[in-house]
Parts: C-alpha cells; sequence; structure tokens
C-alpha cells in the first residue's frame, strides 16, 4: 500500500485509477510511401514516480521489403529514432530483437523481414501530477527490395500518470512474444563469458542450440570480419571471432568490443549481447614489448 491510511481512502488520497490504454495497430502489408509502417504502445498500464517503462515501436516493411537493425551490414542504413518526452524523463538506448542475416551481393546485412518491435526505456522523474503526458517518436529507416527507399514517420502516444503509484507491467501474449525476441545479457548462459587475446574475441558457453552465430558492432576502433558461425558436436562452445582493432582511432582510454550471439536459426530462437572491453594502454605496452 503505497498511501498512508490516515483517516482517508487510498482512492481519495491516489485518485481514480489511470485508464489502460488500448492500441490500434495499423493495417499492415500494404504499400506505404517509405514501404513500412510504425504504431507506439507500452509495457505498463500507467506510470508513476521514478518508473522506468518501455515504449515499444513496431516497425512493419511491406510484402518482400525488409528494414535494417542497428547495425546494418555490408549495406543499407540503421534504424534510428527521435525520442520527444516531455522535461524530467530520461531516455535510454533503443533495445532491438535478434535481426534477422539476409546475404547479399554486397555481403551480409542485418535487419526485419517482417513486424519488429524494439524497446526504448523511459524513467519518469520523482515527482509527477496525476493525468497524462505525450512522447513522440520519429524513426528513420530504409526499407530495401531490389532497390533502396528512406522512410520516415513520427508517431505520439498518449501515457497516463500517478502522483504516487507505479503502474503495473502488462503481460499480454502479444507484448510477452515481443519480449521473448530481445536478446538477454550473455552472462544468462550457462556458463557464457567473453574475452579478447591480440586479435581475436573468444565467446564461450554451454547450449544445444545450432548453429551458432555471432555478428559484430562495428565503431570507431573496431572491426569485424563477415558475421561468423560455428556448429560443434557438444553442447561447450568456445568461438573465436577476428577482430581489427585501431588504437588511434579514438581519444578514449579503452575500445568498446560489442556484438550479437545468435543460437539457432529461427527469429525466436535465443539471442545474447556479448560486451567487454580492450585496455588501450596496456595493449600499446604489449605491442611496443614484442
Amino acid at each position: 500500500m503505497f498511501c498512508p491510511p490516515i483517516m482517508i481512502t487510498t482512492l481519495c488520497l491516489c485518485g481514480p485509477m489511470p485508464e489502460t490504454p488500448t492500441f490500434t495497430p495499423e493495417v499492415a502489408n500494404k504499400e506505404h510511401p517509405g514501404h513500412a509502417v510504425t504504431e507506439l504502445r507500452t509495457d505498463v498500464g500507467w506510470v508513476g514516480p521514478s518508473q522506468t517503462f518501455h515504449v515499444i515501436v513496431s516497425i512493419t516493411p511491406d510484402d518482400d521489403w525488409h528494414v535494417y537493425w542497428k547495425n546494418s551490414g555490408a549495406s543499407g542504413a540503421p534504424t534510428e529514432f527521435e525520442t520527444n518526452a516531455p522535461d524530467g524523463f530520461i531516455v535510454g538506448e533503443p533495445i532491438f530483437p535478434r535481426p534477422t542475416i539476409f546475404h547479399e551481393p554486397e555481403g551480409a546485412t542485418y535487419g526485419y523481414g517482417k513486424k519488429a518491435s524494439i524497446f526504448i526505456p523511459i524513467t519518469a522523474p520523482e515527482i509527477l501530477t496525476d493525468g497524462q503526458i505525450e512522447i513522440a517518436i520519429h524513426t528513420h529507416w530504409l526499407a530495401c527490395n531490389g532497390i533502396c527507399i528512406m522512410g520516415e514517420q513520427t508517431k505520439t502516444l498518449r501515457v497516463s500518470t500517478n502522483m504516487f503509484r507505479k503502474g503495473p507491467p502488462n503481460k499480454d501474449a502479444q507484448l510477452v512474444q515481443w519480449e521473448k525476441a530481445l536478446p538477454k545479457p550473455l552472462g544468462s548462459l550457462q556458463d557464457g563469458k567473453c574475452y579478447v587475446v591480440g586479435s581475436t574475441l573468444y565467446v564461450s558457453g554451454v547450449t544445444e542450440f545450432r548453429p551458432i552465430q555471432f555478428i559484430g558492432i562495428e565503431r570507431k576502433g573496431v572491426r569485424f570480419d563477415s558475421p561468423s558461425r560455428l556448429i560443434l558436436p557438444q553442447s561447450t562452445f568456445q568461438f573465436p571471432i577476428s577482430i581489427h582493432l585501431d588504437f588511434y582511432a579514438t581519444e578514449s582510454k579503452t575500445l568498446n568490443i560489442e556484438g550479437l550471439l545468435l543460437l539457432g536459426s529461427n527469429s525466436d530462437d535465443p539471442s545474447y549481447v556479448v560486451k567487454t572491453e580492450v585496455d588501450i594502454a596496456i595493449n600499446q605496452h604489449k605491442s611496443r614489448g614484442n
């Protein structure tokens, strides 16, 4: 009970319960100017003080078209978001679901040929009033099908707020399915670990899923070869991934290594976020000593 029971009822102190928003998805699989369409919803009934929730952007490409992951690969362009939230609300980095690997003439690209739901975390301020807020999200994408077309769309979502109580999580079947497609931390995989030796990233763990694949996220100073694929008879694996590190490309003291480990070949099979860092000073010292 969040409201102190002092001579008045909980209903009177906390105000009327915010209504659970309804969501009306747009009709998909019809041609749109950017060959894709977006829709928004949240994963909570309403938002309370200091509560972290997600605005979920679902992007649906037209039939036979595809859009791209946050790393498009050998060609294409990443799907990106501009989020406009009220003052005091903190917007986090978008969480993309597991992408599909497309093998194209230019090389491997990563994206989505059907509806993909990206979760954008937002944290409310400590002090809220009862009412509603508006959150606008402008989505940029590149849709391809032989030719490529830039697309963009802005959608606005109204979210109820409560002065005292945090909102309950929504747990409908659609949301559960979307959450299942999100990558998990590597540490949640049995014996999941990663480390860098020289120019090789090693990812290890235990799984019965096959094949095991890895796609890297390139950034300044870090480059990967084509997506790697591993097939082993035993459940324990150690996956070596070639990386190219340029210690002079950044003024930071470390290079951040990040990628996605894909288990199995289906879009709803598990995937795991691989993150580690390389200390530039230590590696430069090793290089001078060799």
